[in-house]
């Protein structure tokens, strides 16, 4: 009896090891399917800001939106902030999404400069994030900083015009 018991238990635990290992193996780690479905999500569309720290927005120069897309192959996202196009690097981690330096053109635009330098700003506080199908909401340290509706272009339109 003493010789089995150990070699029952080498066995036992042996089994029970390799369990765990097959069923940690068929886990995807959160975060990797978190940053794939926001990347499928997201990439290609054109989301239009429709307000900032919970205020509605107007338009921008020309009585143009602004605009946020994201390229998932680059993991570079940009759009129009209001006067100049904007463009820069974001990271994703689970719920998490920063964006890197944001570039922008430098027109001076007799408006929409307000809108743009708020627009950026939140950009840059932006902590995490919510996606539905229709809806894209931004979070910084405070709480909400931006809410983006997708854009249907109009047929016979590119959606950036």
């Amino acid at each position: 009896m003493t010789i089995l018991a150990p070699r029952v238990a080498h066995h036992l635990s042996s089994g029970l090891a390799a369990v765990f290992v097959a069923l940690a193996a068929c886990q995807p780690p959160r975060a990797a399917s978190s940053e794939l479905a926001f990347r499928a999500s997201v990439s290609g569309v054109d989301w239009q800001l429709m307000e900032l720290e919970g205020k509605t927005t107007s338009a921008g120069a020309g009585g143009r939106r602004a605009t946020l897309r994201f390229d998932a192959d680059s993991a570079r996202a940009g759009g129009f902030a209001g006067c100049n196009r904007f463009g820069g690097p974001y990271t994703i981690h689970g719920d998490s999404l920063r964006f890197g330096a944001l570039a922008s053109t430098m027109m001076a635009c007799t408006g929409g400069m307000q809108l743009e330098a708020s627009y950026l700003a939140a950009l840059q506080a932006t902590r995490r994030y919510e996606l539905s199908s229709t809806q894209l909401k931004l979070f910084g340290p405070s709480g909400a900083v931006a809410r983006f509706s997708r854009q249907i272009p109009e047929p016979g339109r590119s959606p950036d015009t």
